[in-house]
């Protein structure tokens, strides 16, 4: 089984993350521009408690898994990693057989009391299988993240990404007769099915692989058989405060669900210019801020075995390495976005949404978008090395000061749902803060002044690039091919000016991991 360096594991997820990413931003184009933004701010008040349940039922055990098989694959112990994934996998199932019968029995209650808007109901019913289906499909990507192995957990994504997409389009045409409530629940069906392909898919590549991985494992030297009940132990002691950090942001990401339509009919709204107001914050402004996110969240996957892989060995060397390279890239890749975010808010929403208004939520949300991209990076970091407790708390303040902004904020009717973005920043800037003086602390990485400055300069350069460039091809162009335009010179310009000054080093994304 081919294994990889973390940047190339990286690599093969950001490049399934932005095929991903990039036919999923064009159906969230596609959907709002066919049926609006109310349909989608119905499906997305109730999403967060669906991921709510999802993390309680996990547990955290993914990522425990994938720190633990690597801590085992590292030492040689193939079939201790073996015998970490079948005892979780028994567990994620027990677990999320169990939640989701409890969620299908207080559903009613969940509904009724978390929301004013009753229409979400039939929509949360449908998302209630994809529980068990999720949980034991995580599984299998974490033993496959654990052996580095990134190829089956990237291909499953894309499929994933396609039979929801298809499966969505295709209903959204057929439920358009039956109103708004049966939309937002195809676009549940839809999303369902996705995950059950991806669970088939990826279980019967591990099936296909199984022989090899067991095979190999014979060879290795004979370790400690690791007794079943250390494992769960350990399992849980990692998972545990995983899904307290996860079950922290789910719950806030549901309050702020039901609370920001909530403070804006209390300011005035209807219950469906609420509704299509936080679909418009949920389903536009947020779509545009994330999709960075797809290179940071690659690098926090890869990370956390990677990590834990030179903890276990004792390369204190390599751990600095990996942490100091990975914000170094997420810092040089952030910078650019932020800018371009900050420059063409309004341009973006009407090319891709044609709904101008939203522009000015994504530049304030722009102000935030290095932070959330470091952050999300450290989390990746702070997990590999254990230090679980320390997202958990940081977290919690992040979540505090978000929750606290948006009931204050939001009801500035200066502000509006703009308060919500003004929270949001503040919120990344501290999780930020907080996790990279921790892993300061921890591995004492550092980035020289140059892989500081020179990228900064590069993108402040690429702004005005941007700025004089707009201004002249206004003359000759509509503003559709102007954005289009400016946004890829300007892009252009950026990656020629940090290659010229040295911050690019593509080979050794492609430097295979050492056996």
């Amino acid at each position: 089984m081919a294994k990889h360096s973390f940047m190339q594991g990286a690599f093969i997820l950001f490049l399934s993350g932005i095929f991903v990413k990039v036919i999923g931003f064009i159906f969230q184009i596609t959907v709002i521009r066919i049926i609006g933004t109310e349909a989608v701010g119905l499906f997305n008040m109730v999403f967060p408690l669906y991921i709510t349940v999802l993390v309680i039922s996990t547990a955290g055990l993914p990522l425990a898994i994938s720190k633990m098989v690597s801590q085992q694959v590292a030492l040689g112990n193939y079939q201790g990693a073996f015998k970490i994934f079948r005892i979780a996998l028994s567990v994620l199932i027990f677990l999320s057989f169990f939640f989701t019968i409890i969620l299908f029995l207080i559903s009613p209650l969940l509904i009724n009391t978390l929301y004013q808007d009753h229409r979400v109901i039939w929509c949360f019913y449908t998302m209630i299988p994809g529980i068990i289906i999720v949980s034991i499909c995580s599984a299998f990507r974490g033993f496959f993240q654990g052996l580095q192995e990134m190829i089956p957990p990237a291909l499953t994504q894309c499929i994933e990404q396609i039979i929801r997409i298809s499966l969505a389009l295709f209903l959204i045409t057929e439920l358009q007769p039956y109103g708004i409530k049966m939309i937002a629940v195809g676009l549940s069906i839809s999303m369902i099915s996705g995950e059950l392909v991806g669970l088939i898919i990826i279980y019967l590549i591990y099936r296909f692989k199984q022989k090899q991985i067991q095979h190999r494992a014979t060879w290795m030297p004979s370790a400690l058989n690791i007794p079943t009940r250390k494992v769960i132990a350990e399992l849980f002691a990692f998972g545990f405060p995983t899904t307290l950090t996860r079950l922290i942001s789910s719950l806030v990401l549901t309050f702020e669900a039901s609370l920001i339509p909530l403070t804006l009919q209390k300011s005035g709204y209807t219950i469906n210019q609420a509704a299509s107001i936080y679909g418009q914050f949920s389903g536009v402004s947020i779509s545009l801020l994330t999709i960075p996110t797809v290179l940071t969240f690659s690098l926090a996957i890869s990370l956390v075995p990677a990590i834990s892989e030179a903890e276990a060995q004792g390369k204190f060397a390599a751990l600095q390495f990996r942490s100091t390279e990975a914000l170094r890239l997420t810092y040089l890749f952030g910078l650019p976005v932020m800018i371009i975010l900050i420059l063409k808010a309004t341009s973006l929403c009407t090319l891709l949404f044609n709904l101008p208004e939203a522009g000015t939520t994504v530049r304030y949300l722009a102000w935030g978008a290095l932070f959330l991209y470091l952050a999300q990076t450290s989390n990746g970091i702070l997990q590999g090395l254990g230090l679980v407790r320390k997202i958990f708390i940081n977290t919690v303040f992040g979540s505090i000061i978000k929750v606290v902004g948006i009931i204050y904020l939001v009801a500035i009717p200066e502000l509006n749902i703009n308060g919500a973005a003004v929270a949001f920043v503040f919120s990344f800037f501290v999780v930020c803060i907080l996790n990279l003086i921790v892993i300061f602390n921890t591995t004492g990485f550092h980035l020289n002044v140059k892989q500081i400055i020179l990228p900064l300069m590069a993108s402040l350069f690429m702004g005005v690039f941007i700025i004089l460039e707009t201004n002249y091809l206004t003359k000759y162009f509509i503003e559709s091919s102007v954005t289009i335009i400016s946004i890829i010179t300007g892009g252009l310009f950026y990656f020629l000016l940090i290659n010229f000054w040295g911050q690019i080093n593509l080979k050794y994304m492609f430097t295979k991991a050492k056996k």
